[in-house]
Order: C-alpha cells, then structure tokens, then sequence
C-alpha cells in the first residue's frame, strides 16, 4: 500500500476508534498516520481533540502546532490549541488563539464563547478588567514611543491582547528596540513578544516581523538574564517561529535559535 494510501486507511481507523471512545487507540491510529503523511492538518487536528479527551493537553497543543505550520488559517487547530492552553492555565495564549479564530471565522459562536470565557478567567486570576477583543480584531491606533517610560507604559497595556502588541512591534522600528528597553527587559516581555509574533504568523503570515524583533531582543541588555527565567516551553516556542521563518525564507536560522537555548 503506498503511503497516501495507507494514512486515509489509518486516519479511518482513527476516526473509528474516536467514535468508539477509544482514545488512547485513535492517538496511535493518527500517529502512525501522520508518519505515512505529515502534510495533513486534518489528522493532526483530530489527534489533537483524542489527545484532548485523554487530558494530554501539552501533546494537544504541540499536534495544533504542527497543523498551523502547515496552514496557519486552520480553525480547528486554533480552538483546540486554545482549549488546551486553557486547561494547562495559560489563558493569555488561549485568548490569543480563540481571538485568531474569530477573526477568521466572525460567526463561529462556539469559539465567541470560549473567548469570553478565556477573558473572564484572566479578569478572576488578575483581578482588573480585561480589554474586550473584537472579532474582526479591530485595533485603536497605536503610536510609536517617543521614550523608553512611554515605551513601558505602553507595553503593559498592548501586552495584554497580542493583536495589539503585534501593531505596536510593527510600528517600532527595531534598531531602537535596545534604546527604549534599556535595562529592563524582562523574560515577560519575551514571552509577549513570542505571544504578538505569534498573532502575526497565525494572522498576516508575518515572518518578516519575526525575523527583524527576534535578531534584536539578544542585543538586548539583561538578555542573558531573561533568558534564564524563560520556562522551557516558552523558549521551544521562539524557536518554533524561527523554524517557520527558515523554511519559508530557505535560510540558516540555527546560530540565531541557539540564543533562544
């Protein structure tokens, strides 16, 4: 049997089992199809919702992720990647990847649903109000920071929805980005960087923006010092963009990943 064949006979066989209740067998069904084909988001996508129901939500996630390599408009994945950073209680990742969805798709109300439970959640685990996120993910103007306490201020408000730190990051020219940082940056502000460019790739298809902001945060004063206070995970993340950015762009990125190690 050839190989396309034989990853629509296992991704059946999957499907079967899923419908049975049988989970921990569709995983394996799934896997062994995307080993035959790994250039279908469906099967990883369906793999995910199995990894889902077995509560595996960091494989759940990691399976979403490769479907958006593959197409980063692909609505399953990003709901059930946000499910599943819901459940691991990363909210802020979770609200940007229902938002994306809803930008795709206005009128899908499930995904209308999550969100709003997803902002309500960071609202309960703060304790201040989140900023609403459209669905069309309308952004108010931005502007660019005319000092380095602009720069802070402005920070805190746009990192809390990446749509608009995306915008912001646009807007900076990157060469100033050590100037207005200084010495305060800090390993949250990589990871909401990490979550803007993110929006962007899934969003716009904005590897440029990757490339420009993630060849300067390691000119950064306190890099270094950032760096070691970076969850793993968060780090695997940088390095999942860079990957995106090498295939698309045919280029070396390795010497670059390596600072995010």
């Amino acid at each position: 049997m050839n190989q396309p064949n034989a990853a629509r006979e296992l991704k059946a066989q999957g499907d079967s089992a899923y419908r049975q209740g049988q989970f921990a067998q569709a995983v394996a069904h799934y896997t062994d199809a995307i080993k035959a084909d790994s250039t279908n988001p469906v099967v990883l996508t369906n793999r995910a919702m199995a990894l889902l129901k077995l509560e595996r939500f960091t494989d759940a996630v990691d399976s979403c992720t490769q479907a958006l390599w593959i197409d980063a408009t692909n609505v399953k994945a990003l709901w059930r990647r946000g499910t599943a950073y819901y459940k691991l209680g990363q909210l802020a990742k979770a609200q940007c990847d229902f938002a994306a969805g809803l930008a795709i798709e206005p009128a899908n109300a499930v995904l209308a649903a999550e969100l709003d439970k997803s902002v309500k959640a960071i609202e309960a685990a703060a304790g201040i109000p989140q900023p609403k996120l459209s669905i069309n993910a309308a952004l108010e103007p931005v502007a660019e920071p005319r000092s380095p306490q602009d720069f802070e201020r402005a920070w805190r408000e746009h990192a809390r929805v990446p749509a608009r730190l995306y915008e912001y990051l646009k807007l900076i020219p990157t060469d100033k980005l050590p100037a207005l940082f200084r010495a305060s940056l800090e390993a949250g502000h990589v990871v909401d960087t990490a979550n803007a460019l993110e929006h962007g790739v899934q969003l716009h298809a904005d590897l440029e923006l990757v490339d420009r902001v993630l060849s300067t945060l390691p000119q950064i004063d306190r890099f270094s010092l950032a760096l070691l206070f970076l969850d793993p995970s968060e780090k695997e993340r940088i390095r999942s963009l860079l990957r995106q950015l090498a295939a698309s762009k045919n280029l070396d990125m390795s010497p670059l990943a390596a600072k995010y190690s």
